[in-house]
C-alpha cells in the first residue's frame, strides 16, 4: 500500500512542480527559447562571433542571447517561443534569423532581422515586434504572419490576422520609401514595381509559405490578437478605404505565395489531429477474441510525454459492464465503487489507484544519460539500470492489452552524483531496483556506481513449484564504472565497466523436492571453496556518429549468471530462474558443472528520413572455456539475439504503410545445434504491427497488432497446465494474439 502511495504520488506531483519550477523562471526576464529542432543542422552564432551546433553547445529548452543568430541548414527548421510573452516563431529551413533585442517592458520593442529565409510569427499582444530585412520592416503587434527574404530578389509578407504596418526601406541610407498597412488576408513584396497590398489565395499561400507550418508549438496557446489590431484588419476589409486591397497582378501573382492547410488550421483541430486517437477492432487474448473501443490521448509540453489508454475491451455487449474484460480480474472502470459501498474504504481508495493507473499508458520526462532529471511511468520497452548489465531494454508490456502495468524508471544527476529508480508495476511491484553513483573528482565526468534489482517473487508465476509465492527472491547486484569521453550529436563515445552477480534468498525455511532450504541469503551460489561464482563483467564502448548507434563490449560471466538478466523475455522465464535457483540451493552439484562463458556483444542502430525509418541489431556470440568441440562450444553457448525494424509514415509512397517488427531470442546458437529450435518458444519476445491507411478515407487506417503471450489464468498468473507447457521446467505455453484494429484520426 505504501509503495502505491509513494509511486502515485511521485507520478502526480512531478508535473505540478515542473509548471511552479517554469514560472518562477520565466519570472527573472523575457528570453527567446528553442523550443524545437528538426534536423541535424543547426548553429547559434553569438555576438562575439562564437558558434554553438544543437547538441553541442546548445540544446531544445535552452535560451538564445540577446546579439545572437540562429542559422538553419538545407534540412532543418527550428521553433522559437517567447516567455513569459507568448508569441511563437517558425525558422524554415535555410534560414539565418537575429535577435537583436528583447523588450523588458511594454514600452519597448521586441526586435529582429530576417537576413534571409522564412519565417512565421504568431504575435501575443500587449507588446510590440519588429521584424527587419535590408529592404523592408515589419511593425507588428498581435497578428499572425509570414515573412520570406532573399538577398535582391524579394521581401515578401503575408498576413493570415491582424495586421502589420510594412516599409519599404533603402538599403543603403535606411530611409524609408514608402509604408502601407498588410492586413488579414493580404501580401505585399518590397520588390514588386508597385509597392502596396493585394489579396492572396490559398494557393499562392501554400506555394511560397507552405513549409512554416508549426510541429510542436500550438498557435492556440498564444494569447489573443491586440484588440487594436483585430479592428484595424476590419477597417482593412472594408471596399474604397485607404487600405482596402489591390487586384493581384500577374507579376505579383507569380511572386507571392503561401502556407498549406498543416499551417492554417486552427488549434483546436491540430490538437485533435495530433493528439486524440481512436481505435475500434478486436483482441485476441488467452484464444479469446474480444472486440473493443479504445481512446488514446497522446500529449505532449516540452520534455513533457503524456500518454492515457481508455479502453472498452468487451465480448458481445459494448454497453454492458458485466461483459467487459478484465485485466488480471480487475474491474478497470469499478474505482473501488463496490468496495465503498461496502464501507471497505481502504479496500475501495486501494482499488480507485489501480483502476486510474491501468489509464496511464506513458508519462515521460527528459532522457536518460542526456538529461539531469527524467521519468518514465506505464507501460514501458526499455527499462535499464545503469549500462544494463543487470537490467538492460526490461519489458513490462510484453503481453499488452491482456496485462497493463504501470512500471517506473526515474534518474537524477545533481553533477556530483545520484540515483536511478525502477519498478516493473507501481500498482503491484514485483521487480524493482536502484543504483547510486558518485563522481569522486569534482569538475571530472568519472562516475563510480553500484546497482541492485530484486525480484520479488518470481515463484508466483508457478503454481506448480510447492513454494509459497514469495518463499525465494532472486538478487542481481553490482558495480560499474563510466566516463563520458565525446558528448554531442555527432559523434558520442562513452567508456564503462560493470561487474555483477546474482543469488538467491530465501525469506522462510521451505522444503523443495524433499529437501529442506533454510532462510537466508544464499552467500555459497556466489563464493564457495574460496572461489567466487556466479558473476558476470563487461566492459566496452557505446556512442553514436551522426545518426549511427553502437554499442562493443566484452562479457565474461559464469554459473548461472546471464549478462542483462532482466530484459525483454525475464517476464516469460521468471517460473524457470526460480527452479533453475532452486536447483542450486538443493543440489549444489548442478552448479559445479556450469560452464564460465566469454563473449564480444556488438549493437548497431540507426534512424533515416527524420525517423520514419529505424533499425537496431545486437547479437552476442558466447563461447565456453570448458567446451572440448564445436558442438559441445553451440550446446553450452546462451547467445542472445535482438532486432527490431520500425517504419513510420511517409516513407512508403503510394500505400503509405507503417508498422514495426521486434524480435528477442536467447540461446540460438544451442536450439540450432541440439535441434530443439523453434522460431517462437518461451525464451523468445516477437511483436509487431502493421498500419495500412484504407483507401479515399484519409482519415481512417486499418491496423493489425501481433505478438507472442504465454497462456494465462482469470488472475493473471501463467496456467502451466495449458498443453505445451511444462511446469517442472518453469516453461509456460505460448499462443499468439493477434488484434485488428480501425484507427481514426483527424
Amino acid at each position: 500500500m505504501k509503495r502505491i502511495i509513494v509511486g502515485l504520488l511521485i507520478l502526480f506531483l512531478l508535473p505540478a512542480i515542473a509548471a511552479a519550477q517554469g514560472k518562477t523562471a520565466v519570472a527573472a526576464g523575457q528570453k527567446l527559447i528553442l523550443e524545437f529542432v528538426d534536423g541535424p543542422d543547426l548553429s547559434v552564432v553569438a555576438a562575439d562571433k562564437s558558434v554553438k551546433k544543437i547538441g553541442v553547445g546548445i540544446m531544445e529548452g535552452d535560451d538564445v542571447p540577446v546579439g545572437s543568430t540562429i542559422v538553419t541548414g538545407t534540412g532543418t527548421s527550428a521553433e522559437l517561443k517567447l516567455k513569459p510573452n507568448g508569441t511563437i516563431i517558425k525558422l524554415a529551413k535555410s534560414t539565418s534569423f537575429t535577435i537583436a533585442g528583447l523588450a523588458s517592458s511594454a514600452k519597448e520593442t521586441n526586435a529582429f532581422a530576417l537576413v534571409a529565409g522564412k519565417i512565421r510569427a504568431v504575435a501575443s499582444k500587449g507588446a510590440n515586434y519588429q521584424i527587419s530585412s535590408t529592404t523592408a520592416v515589419c511593425a507588428v503587434r498581435g497578428t499572425d504572419f509570414s515573412f520570406a527574404v532573399e538577398e535582391g530578389a524579394k521581401a515578401v509578407l503575408m498576413v493570415a490576422k491582424g495586421l502589420v504596418q510594412f516599409d519599404k526601406v533603402d538599403p543603403a541610407t535606411n530611409a524609408v520609401l514608402g509604408s502601407i498597412p498588410v492586413a488579414m488576408g493580404e501580401a505585399a513584396d518590397a520588390f514588386a514595381d508597385s509597392f502596396a497590398a493585394f489579396q492572396y489565395s490559398a494557393d499562392q499561400f501554400a506555394e511560397q509559405f507552405g513549409d512554416v507550418g508549426f510541429t510542436k508549438l500550438l498557435e492556440s496557446d498564444v494569447p489573443d490578437m491586440a484588440p487594436e489590431a483585430a479592428a484595424a484588419s476590419a477597417e482593412a476589409a472594408v471596399p474604397g478605404s485607404s487600405t482596402a486591397p489591390q487586384q493581384l497582378t500577374p507579376e505579383q501573382a507569380a511572386a507571392a505565395a503561401t502556407p498549406d492547410k498543416a499551417a492554417t488550421e486552427s488549434g483546436l483541430v491540430k490538437w485533435l489531429r495530433e493528439a486524440l486517437g481512436f481505435e475500434i477492432g478486436s483482441v485476441t487474448i488467452d484464444e479469446t477474441t474480444y472486440s473493443k473501443a479504445v481512446i488514446q490521448p497522446n500529449l505532449a509540453f516540452g520534455k513533457v510525454k503524456l500518454g492515457l489508454y481508455l479502453p472498452i475491451i468487451y465480448s458481445k455487449d459494448l454497453f454492458n459492464p458485466n461483459d467487459w474484460y478484465h485485466p488480471a480480474g480487475n474491474d478497470e472502470w469499478s474505482f473501488g465503487s463496490a468496495q465503498f459501498k461496502d464501507k471497505s474504504y481502504v479496500d475501495g481508495a486501494i482499488d480507485l489507484a489501480k483502476d486510474l493507473a491501468l489509464k496511464i499508458k506513458y508519462f515521460e520526462y527528459g532522457t536518460q544519460l542526456q538529461d539531469p532529471f527524467f521519468l518514465k511511468v506505464g507501460n514501458l520497452e526499455d527499462l535499464t539500470l545503469g549500462h544494463g548489465l543487470i537490467m538492460r531494454n526490461y519489458a513490462n508490456d510484453t503481453d499488452f492489452p491482456s496485462i497493463r502495468r504501470l512500471g517506473f524508471e526515474m534518474g537524477l544527476d545533481t553533477g556530483g552524483g545520484g540515483f536511478e529508480l525502477v519498478a516493473n508495476d507501481l500498482t503491484d511491484p514485483e521487480i524493482f531496483g536502484l543504483r547510486g553513483f558518485f563522481r569522486p573528482v569534482p569538475g571530472f565526468k568519472l562516475a563510480i556506481g553500484a546497482s541492485a534489482v530484486v525480484d520479488w517473487a518470481p515463484a508466483s508465476v508457478d503454481p506448480g513449484l510447492g513454494v509459497a509465492d514469495d518463499a525465494i527472491k532472486l538478487i542481481g547486484t553490482g558495480v560499474d564504472i563510466d566516463l563520458p569521453i565525446v558528448q554531442s550529436s555527432l559523434l558520442g563515445i562513452r567508456a564503462f565497466a560493470d561487474g555483477a552477480l546474482t543469488l538467491p534468498y530465501a525469506a522462510a525455511s521451505f522444503t523443495y523436492n524433499g529437501v529442506p532450504v533454510s532462510a537466508g541469503l544464499k552467500t555459497d551460489i556466489v563464493w564457495s571453496d574460496g572461489k567466487l561464482k556466479n558473476w558476470g563483467a563487461a566492459g566496452g564502448l557505446l556512442g553514436n556518429v551522426l545518426f549511427i548507434d553502437w554499442r562493443l563490449e566484452y562479457r565474461y560471466f559464469t554459473g548461472n549468471f546471464r549478462p542483462s538478466f532482466f530484459d525483454t523475455t525475464y517476464d516469460r522465464m521468471r517460473g524457470q530462474y526460480a527452479i533453475q535457483y532452486l536447483g542450486y540451493i538443493t543440489q549444489p552439484s548442478t552448479y559445479s558443472a556450469t560452464p564460465s562463458v566469454m563473449g564480444i556483444y556488438g549493437e548497431g542502430g540507426f534512424k533515416l528520413l527524420k525517423d520514419k525509418l529505424s533499425f537496431t541489431f545486437g547479437y552476442m556470440w558466447p563461447w565456453s572455456l570448458d567446451a572440448t568441440s564445436v558442438q559441445d562450444q553451440l550446446v553450452k553457448s546462451a547467445d542472445e539475439f535482438h532486432a527490431k525494424l520500425v517504419i513510420k509514415k511517409g516513407l512508403i509512397p503510394i500505400v503509405d504503410l507503417a508498422g514495426a517488427i521486434t524480435y528477442d531470442k536467447r540461446g540460438l546458437a544451442s536450439s540450432i545445434a541440439d535441434k530443439s529450435f523453434k522460431f517462437l518458444d518461451s525464451n523468445t519476445t516477437f511483436g509487431g504491427e502493421l498500419d495500412l491507411p484504407v483507401p479515399k478515407t484519409p482519415n481512417l487506417d486499418l491496423a493489425i497488432l501481433f505478438q507472442t503471450v504465454p497462456v494465462r489464468n482469470d488472475d493473471g498468473t501463467i496456467d502451466y497446465t495449458a498443453k505445451g507447457a511444462d511446469a517442472a521446467a518453469g516453461i509456460p505455453a505460448l499462443k499468439p494474439s493477434i488484434t485488428i484494429e480501425t484507427r481514426f484520426h483527424f
